[in-house]
Parts: structure tokens; sequence; C-alpha cells
């Protein structure tokens, strides 16, 4: 069973069973999580996929990931802060959602997938990982969820990956991505308030974020035309 399939039948598992607490949600796939980590031990691929393959000043990269940032406050002041039952259950919550899922969905769609496609063209890679990425939340619909709530999670699902993917073809390290995925999960697993009960700010995001992915585009664009006149 490949990375993918086996990310999906899990997804598939919680949604049509609902395990009663978090962390046996996911309990399928750490041995997944385990696998990748060993795999990037006995190649040694650590640095090819956490390595900045761009040179910034710290200040530089704080700017150009500060979007990030934004979006993560946003949410945060929209959640009125971080729910839960208690310090240890979310710290919990951020771990299990950062060093399993996180790192399973980055690694599959931003690393191994992203990378394979990008022999094609960045524009593909980027494209195709993002659909893909976007297909798996079709999975909501096997809990009961209405079909538009699932297709706007597929459209925001998507925009997600078009940032993210395009955050690594222009250089960031996939660590960058892991961690706002983990701490975006945390921000929406531990929310109080209910994604009917919140559609502007949603809308209000996912045109933020495409606005974000537009001026990434362009942005590697630019250097890939460059880097073309300066290699001719």
């Amino acid at each position: 069973m490949s990375r993918g399939q086996g990310f999906v039948v899990n997804g598939a598992y919680v949604s049509m069973t609902h395990p009663t607490t978090h962390y046996l949600q996911f309990l399928g796939i750490v041995p997944l999580a385990i696998g990748i980590a060993f795999y990037l031990t006995k190649t040694k691929k650590w640095p090819h996929f956490f390595s900045f393959q761009q040179n910034m000043s710290f200040k530089t990269r704080i700017l150009f990931l500060s979007p990030l940032l934004l979006y993560l406050l946003i949410i945060l002041i929209g959640n009125k802060g971080v729910h839960g039952s208690s310090i240890v259950d979310l710290v919990l919550i951020l771990l299990t959602q950062t060093l399993v899922i996180a790192f399973i969905e980055e690694m599959v769609f931003r690393g191994f997938i992203l990378n394979l496609l990008l022999a094609k063209s960045y524009k593909v890679a980027v494209l195709l990982s993002s659909f893909l990425f976007a297909f798996t939340h079709s999975l909501n619909m096997l809990s009961g969820q209405s079909v538009a709530n699932t297709i706007f999670q597929i459209l925001f699902a998507f925009v997600i990956g078009l940032v993210l993917a395009l955050l690594i073809v222009n250089g960031q390290s996939i660590g960058v991505t892991i961690v706002f995925h983990g701490l975006n999960n945390l921000l929406q697993f531990t929310s109080p308030v209910e994604a009917n009960d919140s559609l502007l700010i949603n809308y209000t995001l996912l045109l933020f974020l495409s606005g974000y992915a537009l001026y990434l585009w362009n942005r590697k664009s630019t250097l890939s035309v460059s880097h073309h006149q300066v290699s001719g």
C-alpha cells in the first residue's frame, strides 16, 4: 500500500467510524509517519526536503512568510484563543497534528508528489499536487457533511495547497509548511465556532490566500524567466 493510499484509507475509516478520542483518530497512520521518517533517514534526504533552497536574511524570510502568520492570527482572534480541556491536551493535539498529520500530508503532497512532478514543470507540479491534496477532503462527505460545505472545503484545501506548494518551489523548507499545517489544524480542531457561523471570515481568508498564491506564482515565474535569460 502506497503512502497516499494509506492516508486515504485512514481518512475513510475516521469519517465512517468517528473514534471517540482525538488520538485514536490518527492511530492508524502513526506507522506511516514512522515509515516516512525512516525512509528519509535511510536515504539521507532530510536536508533535501528540510533545507532552505533560497538564501534570505531572517528578517526578509519573516516578511516573505508574514501572510501565513497573519492568516493564523486572524483565525486565533476569530476563535478567541485556543480552546481545550487542559494544557496537556492542547500540547498532545498540537504534537499529533504537527508530527503525524501535517508531517505525512506535507511529505506526501509537497514532498514526494511535488518533487516527482517537477520533472514535468513547476506549474504542473504545483497544480496537480494541490488538486490531489484537495481531493482527499471529499472524504468528509462520508461523515454526512453537506455537499456545499464539502465543495467549499475542497476549494479551500486547493488554495492552501497552492500556497504551500508555491512556497516550496520558491525555495522554502518543507519544515515551514509542516509547522503552518500543524498550527492551522490545531486552531481548526479546537475552534468553538461552527463553520457555518464564520462564512464571511472563511471567504475572506480564501480570497486572502488566493492573493498570496498569485504573488508566489508571479514571483516564481519572474525568477524562472530571469534564470532562463541568464542561462541563455
